[in-house]
């Protein structure tokens, strides 16, 4: 037996060669491996009790024994962005709907003539392609004569407003309890996933809930998920975000405290390109490998039940289409869930690991991705870190008191730096003139006439910055920049504003042409726009209004959830979209190397 005792579980010791962040995530409890579990970063150090014998080990190299104890941090949480922002009207309309009609009003002579019935008193004309469905129903209704039956059925839209709308029959149950009438919406993303709960009724949102990607504990982002699929755990990869959309339903039920997921009979998930070739069960490989072709190019949809879902027999999800290779449709969710305006000159930045970005108007987009590097998000750094408490999240210089004003999340003692901490940092770095524009530290003979000098220090060959020394942070340990750490932001940088340069040459426009930036994502929500734009990260000027969107890509796939012209609109998206590759670009490199200082984007 295996223990878990911070989180109350309990697991039968089976393989002596299962390393101990395999039994976390069979656990529930996955690790974040971010180089994907080879034993090189060293970010998945647990503790483990063996034999009575406490020790710190490598999650992903360590072995368990039987009767072990994994300490895992069970009440560590992460802050996840599940806000999002509703631009435009929503005219309810699901794409998959439950029609309450009268027993009275069916033919229970034979099955044949029981669909008829079913079409005579219902808006929309169904077929069905599964006679066993179709018996399976009618005898169910003709054995259990209760006054109601619910009719499941996915619809089309009419060719025109004169023309009887079409369907397919998905399911026929008496109603012996409460309707099922509710749908969730899904954005898969690499590190974490966030769910809506819908009544399809009404359409109001009933639930909000997350939880981070149980395919964490094969690697921190789609490379290594992508090699890890490669490597024969494709399976494995499938069933552990299964389980996380599983996870989540069942905690948006229990929020509710009022239903229950046998009455969920829609799902709709978006995602980035690998998220959803993992989903669909496709081996992702193609992605990591010249020419980097997608296997997925339109929506997959099935019975919900194929995604080990236990949800209404009938349940339908579907995983809307990547744009391309590189552009996920949690990009095409968020473009089409934008502000309905033609006239408008936007520029779409959905800040990540990697950031998708898009030029244009509603009716068509250039769109690239830019690979950014985890740096953003809190990766790689030597005090990074998610979004958990004990981040670093805000951090401001006063220039009055000279001093640095700092908040974590939680108010709790600093850990390190979390994506929006880091920007504010190097950002109030640059306002103390501590940092020069090219991302070097100012010398130590510069440092002797600076109020905060005594900050900037040098261990071995290492020039670090000191935000916090462990006086200052509660006894918890020093709380440092280094010089390493800002040259993976300034790099990050410079791609995005690369990235934003060649759209803009594509386009033949300059930032003067911009209304609008929309700043999407977690890290897009969190981050100082000022910050951001101060060190060149984000576009700035009088004349443009840069509006955080929240979770753009799940206010996307709550439209495609209750709007069946939304989804049409979000699925045709690929059609409105040009696709630049900037990896093509002869000229990236050298606009990447200008783009490099801390100063902001020129107009």
């Amino acid at each position: 037996m295996i223990h878990f005792p911070n989180a109350h579980v309990d697991l039968d010791y089976l393989d002596a060669n299962e390393t101990v962040a395999e039994a976390c995530a069979r656990a529930g409890q996955p690790l974040d491996l971010v180089c994907g579990g080879t034993g090189r970063c060293g970010q998945c150090r647990i503790l483990v009790r063996n034999h009575g014998s406490m020790m710190e080990v490598l999650a992903c190299q360590y072995h368990v024994c039987d009767e072990m104890e994994i300490l895992t941090d069970h009440e560590k949480t992460q802050k996840i962005l599940d806000q999002h922002i509703d631009f435009n009207p929503l005219v309810l309309d699901p794409p998959v709907v439950c029609f309450p009609v009268s027993r009275e009003s069916l033919n229970l002579q034979n099955a044949s003539a029981f669909l008829g019935s079913i079409n005579a008193v219902l808006p929309v004309e169904l077929t069905c392609g599964d006679p066993d469905l179709l018996i399976a129903g009618f005898e169910a209704v003709r054995k259990n004569p209760v006054p109601v039956v619910d009719i499941i059925a996915a619809v089309k839209e009419a060719p025109t407003e004169q023309d009887l709308r079409a369907g397919t029959l998905l399911g026929i149950d008496p109603e012996t309890g409460a309707m099922p009438n509710f749908g969730a919406a899904f954005d898969v993303g690499t590190t974490t996933v966030v769910g809506y709960l819908y009544d399809l009724e009404d359409g109001s949102l009933c639930a909000t809930a997350s939880a981070r990607n149980r395919q964490s504990a094969y690697g921190a982002d789609v490379i290594s998920r992508i090699a890890a699929a490669g490597d024969g755990k494709l399976e494995a990869l499938h069933q552990a975000v299964c389980e996380t959309l599983s996870e989540i339903i069942q905690a948006l039920c229990e929020k509710t405290g009022a239903v229950d997921p046998g009455q969920i009979i829609s799902v709709i998930c978006c995602g980035n390109t690998t998220m959803i070739h993992l989903l669909a069960d496709v081996s992702p490989e193609s992605l990591g490998t010249a020419p980097f072709t997608s296997k997925i190019t339109s929506s997959v949809t099935g019975p919900a039940k194929n995604w080990h879902l236990n949800l209404h027999p009938a349940a339908q999800m579907t995983l809307l289409a990547p744009i391309a290779s590189y552009i996920g449709s949690d990009t095409g969710a968020l473009l089409a869930a934008l502000p309905q305006r033609d006239w408008e000159m936007r520029l779409v930045i959905d800040l990540g690991t990697n950031a998708e970005i898009a030029l244009g108007r509603q009716n068509h987009y250039t769109v690239c991705s830019a690979p950014c590097g985890p740096a953003l998000e809190g990766d790689g750094l030597t005090m990074g870190m998610r979004a958990e408490e004990g981040a670093i999240e805000k951090v401001r210089y006063d220039a009055n008191t000279n001093r640095f004003l700092i908040q974590t999340i939680g108010s709790v003692p600093a850990k390190g730096f979390c994506g929006s901490g880091v920007i504010d940092t190097i950002a109030a770095l640059r306002d103390s003139g501590l940092l020069k524009a090219d991302g070097a530290f100012i010398s130590e003979k510069e440092c002797e006439q600076h109020p905060n000098g005594s900050h900037l220090i040098r261990r071995g060959k290492v020039r670090q910055f000191v935000l916090l020394t462990s006086e200052e942070n509660q006894g918890a340990g020093d709380v440092v920049l280094t010089q390493k750490d800002i040259r993976s932001i300034q790099l990050a940088k410079a791609a995005i504003a690369t990235a934003i340069d060649l759209l803009l040459k594509e386009t033949q426009m300059t930032l003067n042409d911009i209304d609008t930036v929309y700043l999407a994502g977690a890290f897009g929500n969190y981050i100082s726009i000022s910050s951001a734009q101060k060190i060149g990260l984000l576009p700035a000027g009088k004349h443009l209004r840069t509006i955080p969107v929240g979770n753009g890509a799940g206010s996307g796939a709550i439209h495609c959830l209750l709007s069946l012209a939304s989804k049409t609109c979000t699925e045709q998206m690929s059609k409105h979209c040009h696709v630049i590759n900037l990896a093509n670009r002869s000229e990236f490199n050298q606009v990447l190397i200008l783009n490099t200082p801390l100063s902001p984007q020129s107009t």
